[in-house]
């Protein structure tokens, strides 16, 4: 049987990088076409000194790295929606930039990704969870358009999320083994972060391609840099252990909001009650 057609639908060049790329690489060793769709290209990224060049735009440079990590995983097709980065916040008039993704008229951006869809008959939509994982706005936005998209195509809509429980059990676990955790990396209170683990469905084990996975991080390499004293969530990821990157990165975590395709239930595990 022909494979299906996966949409994997992100913000930011990166952000497939730490929710679903290992699962990407999966969909593709078993023989199914994965399309990275980017609704930006993270052009408002901080950089540290001296990464890019002197005449070198940001947007172009992540751009190049998206395209990267999708080869690192062996998908060799990468779209962007051509939206701005929005950044983490309005303006003081509660106004987003013209052109950025959260200034888009909601039915333009939805009309956008069904399009996408449709052209490509997908068989699966994958996107952030409700909560736009740590809650970026931007990210936030990638699940409102995906949802009203996967209903309207239609598409089988699956959300790349992170387990909440997993998260703080494994930040408590770094510490107790002597890892430095930077202050601020995830909130004491992480009530509004990624999701529950009673409401996921479905884990995919990629230990199997987990140097993939890696190797898709460190694609990203403008986004494990910056001002110094920045923490860069990538930066931290990429220095650790290859046993705790092991331990912290062998599980993507999915709440399927619709029934996934029967062929690919032996990537997806349903997770057991």
């Amino acid at each position: 049987m022909p494979g299906h057609t996966v949409v994997a639908f992100h913000a930011h060049p990166d952000d497939e990088s730490l929710l679903d790329a290992g699962t990407v690489a999966r969909l593709v060793d078993a023989g199914h076409r994965v399309v990275l769709v980017f609704a930006t290209s993270g052009d408002l990224g901080d950089v540290g000194d001296g990464v890019l060049a002197g005449d070198e735009a940001l947007a172009d440079r992540r751009r190049s790295e998206a395209r990267a990590s999708g080869a690192a995983l062996g998908t060799d097709e990468v779209r962007f929606l051509d939206y701005l980065d929005s950044g983490h916040a309005p303006d003081g008039d509660g106004r987003w930039a013209d052109g950025s993704w959260c200034a888009a008229p909601i039915d333009e951006a939805v009309d956008a990704l069904v399009e996408i869809l449709r052209e490509l008959d997908a068989a699966l939509l994958v996107a952030d969870d409700r909560h736009g994982g740590y809650g970026h706005p931007d990210h936030v936005r990638v699940h409102e358009v995906a949802w009203a998209a996967s209903r309207r195509a239609p598409t089988p809509l699956a959300l790349a999320t992170i387990d909440r429980e997993f998260l703080a059990g494994g930040v408590e676990l770094a510490r107790g083994l002597g890892l430095e955790v930077p202050e601020g990396f995830v909130p004491d209170d992480l009530t509004t972060w990624y999701t529950p683990h009673d409401e996921l469905t479905h884990t995919v084990d990629v230990s199997a391609v987990l140097d993939r996975r890696r190797a898709s991080m460190a694609a990203h390499a403008t986004q494990s840099t910056g001002a110094p004293d920045t923490v860069r969530t990538l930066a931290v990821f990429l220095a650790l252990p290859e046993e705790i990157f092991a331990l912290a990165f062998s599980t993507e975590w999915f709440v399927a909001i619709d029934q996934l395709p029967a062929d690919l239930l032996d990537i997806f595990t349903p997770v057991v009650p």
